[in-house]
């Protein structure tokens, strides 16, 4: 796991609100249109991917951060991992996959096609 290992991109490209279109409504809360659905499915492939063991401190960002340099890519993790709710605390000791940084700029760009 080397940070170095995601390619060099536009570092807009890392946030998920690039990917979703974002309203406002009349009260000015703004909202993400979440009908827009993403998957990134688990590699089931050794090669593309690591296991991590979560610590009683870790959050989805703090896990971005740590695996991939960036915490703008906390959904990456959470996506492939299929959990709907990132604000919800990760129990430690709770083994995850995580894909593995030389992927995500094949992710990203493939994304970034769809827009």
């Amino acid at each position: 796991m080397k940070k170095k290992d995601i390619p060099e991109l536009t570092s807009s490209l890392f946030k998920f609100e690039n990917y979703f279109n974002v309203y406002e409504n009349e009260n000015g809360i703004r909202f993400f249109n979440l009908l827009k659905n993403i998957s990134i499915f688990p590699a089931e492939n050794s090669e593309a991917e690591e296991e991590y063991i979560t610590t009683s401190t870790d959050t989805w960002y703090s896990i971005a951060y740590k695996y991939y340099g960036n915490l703008n890519l906390w959904w990456i993790a959470c996506l492939y991992n299929k959990e709907v709710n990132p604000f919800a605390k990760l129990k430690s000791n709770t083994v995850i996959k995580l894909l593995k940084p030389q992927y995500v700029g094949l992710v990203l760009s493939e994304l970034q096609k769809q827009m």
